[in-house]
């Protein structure tokens, strides 16, 4: 007769059975990774693996970085990128963010707080892999360190870790540090220690304080400066400062090396001819601005007409027509426009513009077209605009200027409606708005820049109290205020002289 006890016995043999079965897999596992491990660094070359068969290859997951001194937003593309690397090292079967984020969610579990190696194996049993990797990314100084580790969901033992220290920015970290990790731990390079990141550079001061520095005769800035240069090669470095003499020097400089170098300019002699004038140098501190601006207010505008256009239906007359109802305008598509504004720079830090816009919608398709007609009813909407601005430019870089600007502007918003290229009645709205503006200048030249720039209007528009029909009619239908308040985005054209 088949006995409990003669049950207990079978049970308790399939179960050793299955134990050992996965213990030979794991062991197997771990003998192929070390082995290849074995057999890269005898050979003394690095090994590419796009014929490593798919069957030996580890399933592995990827938790997100810690982000200890950079931003969760930087921390999360630096670990998409390590998990694009250690696809590319060709050692696991990496299983995509979408797929981890999905299984965790459909299991109910929280990632927030989740730092610990329990943690992280307890993930790993979840998500069904046989190996996870974690570690951090931190930045001390101008210092950035990436560490990894990889565990075994099974043991919860750490098998490897890898860590990578750079200096200087983030991309660096990105395209040297992140690749580097992901093939350590995939065994395919070993740790080092080399701090990579230097840099060769001039680090230049003068007294009096605010020189122009030439290197090669390009133009960097004004000392005190750092300027990355070409290491191994003879450069002239050239200082220029208004009643000084020109200093000029040639300079070799090694590799990873920062020669820092202090000028004491001398200054000019007196010229002895009393009645002889110097020409004045160029200071380049005024200038002329061109800017075009796309309004991103599409939305509110094209509100407004669906305002107008049910008030019409209402039996509301806002423009000259023969029936009530018996228009309905369409929707604008976009609304955009020029700019001209005078530059005026007091030092290199603080400046003003004064500018005058207009703007219209379908801005562009109008350029092309002067002599576009309008057969069927049509809302053209236009802004003059006039405003003033505080420009400052706090930091400064070669080449380089971000910069901010706080102002006020006084817009006109005109209703145009137009049927047979003829005017149906234009109510007027108008606005004082304060606005502000932050963006970057790329000026390789002392007399010409290229900015891009987001700017923010406050535009609360109220109906001026004009003697017409549309403004009246305007009143009537309740239509009075109208709030466009929004962001652009501008690019300029700034020439100095």
């Amino acid at each position: 007769m088949f006995n409990i006890t003669d049950l207990i016995v079978v049970v308790t043999s399939v179960f050793c059975l299955l134990a050992t079965a996965e213990s030979q897999e794991y062991s197997g596992e771990k003998y192929k990774l070390d082995a290849r491990k074995d057999t890269i660094w005898t050979k003394g070359i690095p090994v590419e693996y796009s014929d490593f068969p798919e069957a030996e290859k580890i399933a592995v997951a990827v938790m997100e970085l810690d982000a200890n001194g950079v931003t969760s937003v930087e921390a999360k593309a630096l670990t998409d990128r390590l998990r694009i690397e250690l696809f590319n090292a060709g050692i696991f079967q990496v299983m995509e963010r979408d797929k981890m984020n999905r299984i965790l969610d459909e299991m109910q579990f929280q990632m927030s707080g989740c730092t610990s190696d329990e943690c992280v194996v307890e993930v790993g049993k979840i998500v069904g892999v046989k190996k996870i990797i974690a570690g951090s990314v931190s930045k001390v100084g101008e210092i950035y360190s990436v560490s990894i580790r990889l565990i075994d969901v099974a043991t919860s033992r750490i098998e490897a870790t890898a860590i990578e220290d750079i200096e200087g920015a983030l991309g660096a970290v990105l395209t040297e540090a992140i690749p580097s990790v992901a093939r350590q731990i995939s065994g395919l390079e070993r740790q080092t220690k080399e701090l990579k990141g230097k840099k060769t550079a001039f680090k230049i001061s003068t007294e009096p304080y605010g020189a122009s520095v030439f290197i090669d005769d390009v133009y960097y800035g004004i000392a005190p400066i750092e300027v990355e240069v070409v290491p191994s090669v003879t450069h002239r470095l050239t200082i220029v400062n208004e009643g000084y003499d020109k200093w000029e020097h040639y300079y070799d400089i090694k590799k990873d090396q920062v020669l820092e170098i202090n000028v004491a300019l001398s200054k000019k002699l007196q010229p002895v001819t009393k009645n002889v004038a110097e020409k004045p140098k160029r200071q380049f501190k005024t200038g002329f601005k061109i800017r075009y601006s796309d309004f991103h207010i599409v939305d509110k505008i094209n509100n407004q007409v669906q305002i107008m256009n049910a008030k019409m239906a209402e039996g509301n007359e806002l423009f000259h027509r023969r029936q009530p109802g018996s228009y309905v305008f369409d929707e604008i598509n976009n609304f955009s426009g020029i700019e001209l504004s005078n530059l005026r720079q007091s030092d290199e830090v603080v400046g003003f513009d004064f500018g005058l816009g207009i703007y219209r919608s379908s801005f562009t398709q109008w350029i092309k077209n002067f002599d576009a007609t309008y057969s069927e009813p049509t809302l053209i909407f236009w802004m003059p605009s006039v405003n003033l601005n505080l420009r400052l430019a706090p930091i400064r870089f070669p080449l380089f200027y971000p910069f901010c600007n706080v102002g006020f502007g006084y817009d006109v918003l005109i209703i145009d409606a137009v049927e047979d290229n003829k005017s149906m009645g234009s109510p007027i709205f108008h606005s004082w708005g304060l606005m502000y503006r932050v963006g970057a200048e790329l000026r390789p030249f002392k007399f010409i820049g290229l900015a891009c720039d987001w700017n923010h209007y406050n535009m609360k528009y109220k109906l001026m109290n004009i003697e017409n029909k549309a403004t009246q009619r305007f009143k009537d239908a309740s239509i009075s205020q109208m709030d466009l308040s929004g962001n652009t985005v501008g690019l300029s054209l700034n020439l100095y002289y």
